[in-house]
């Protein structure tokens, strides 16, 4: 984990939201405990010439921020200047097509992001990846790392990812025969996940990039969409899943909307984030909530929402520094 600060920094930063294609989505981040913010994240509401396709993404940095930043600046580019990805473009019924380029533009960036790092021969960040793309009749989820995705199905956790462990069976055994080793659950000893942007220092340049100790190649996984059931999808780097499960991150939001009457998801990630600083995260924090229709409906009339949650919370403090100073005015 590294050093911390004292307390955590708690402001919200990279924060937006907005409305595209029947969705409401919000992402927010907190640096918290960590000396340095290191997440990054892809907001595209509209994807040029994919009409009604949405993609969401987080990268969760580590040695440092660059991996995450720039993966989050050339995922995009380099997913739509892809042979496969343009003949989805013109065909869009063949979802292979995009599971496929969504799979090469992980290995796209990386290659790229290798060539940018060269000149820098101290450069050892890394970022795992997770990218999300709603089209109008499924949810197309590539994932390398630890990072995590869900889809609440008439509050059900549907799973859009699976998170990649070296001592896991599969990755324990590419790392082996790349020549490396698990040891303490890591990578070498060193890296507690088995697929990531970057790190190129677990990349020999000799081997297949699928097959490298840590390689940049995600899983891909397709869901099709269910109208009236599919409520919403969030995905979030690993300061959120250290402490919440799936069922945990569903029933927050649900709540979040049907007791407190939040319809607002940029504000539904911010107070998640607040709850996992409660339950001891360490780590950065990012979270996107992306509401489908179902998950709009659900919306409380009543309710102050959670900025009403916040005001209390503020006066719940006033008025413990307020019984604090007049006991010690007392004691004088």
């Amino acid at each position: 984990m590294g050093s911390l600060l004292d307390k955590p920094n708690t402001e919200y930063i990279h924060a937006d939201e907005g409305a595209a294609n029947g969705l409401k989505y919000g992402v927010s981040s907190m640096q918290g405990w960590r000396m340095e913010m290191e997440d990054a994240h892809t907001i595209e509401p509209d994807v040029v010439g994919l009409p009604g396709h949405s993609l969401f993404a987080v990268f969760d940095g580590h040695g440092g921020h660059n991996a995450a930043v720039f993966a989050s600046e050339h995922l995009l580019p380099c997913l739509t200047k892809l042979d496969k990805f343009k003949a989805y473009v013109a065909d869009q019924t063949n979802l292979e097509l995009l599971k496929q380029a969504m799979q090469e533009a992980f290995l796209e960036v990386d290659k790229d992001m290798r060539v940018d790092f060269q000149p820098r021969s101290t450069e050892r960040s890394g970022c795992t990846a997770i990218a999300v793309m709603v089209t109008p009749t499924h949810l197309v989820c590539a994932n390398a790392g630890d990072s995590r995705g869900l889809l609440s199905r008439s509050g059900k956790n549907v799973e859009l990812s699976f998170d990649h462990k070296p001592w896991k069976d599969e990755e324990r055994e590419r790392i082996e025969s790349a020549g490396g080793c698990v040891s303490m659950k890591r990578v070498d000893g060193e890296l507690a996940v088995s697929r990531a942007l970057g790190d190129f220092q677990y990349k020999s340049e000799e081997l297949d990039p699928k097959m490298t100790k840590v390689t940049a190649y995600p899983d891909v996984i397709a869901h099709e969409r269910v109208p009236g059931e599919d409520q919403f999808v969030v995905l979030a780097c690993d300061g959120i899943w250290d402490v919440m499960e799936n069922p945990d991150v569903i029933a927050s939001v649900d709540t979040y909307m049907t007791k407190l009457g939040e319809a607002n998801p940029r504000l539904m990630a911010e107070e998640m984030m607040c709850e996992c600083l409660a339950k001891q995260s360490r780590d950065n924090m990012s979270v996107v909530v992306v509401l489908f229709e179902a998950g709009q409906a659900m919306v409380a009339g009543a309710g102050d929402g959670i900025e009403g949650l916040r005001t209390q919370r503020e006066q719940a403090l006033e008025e413990g520094r307020k019984a604090e100073a007049d006991a010690g005015n007392g004691a004088n």
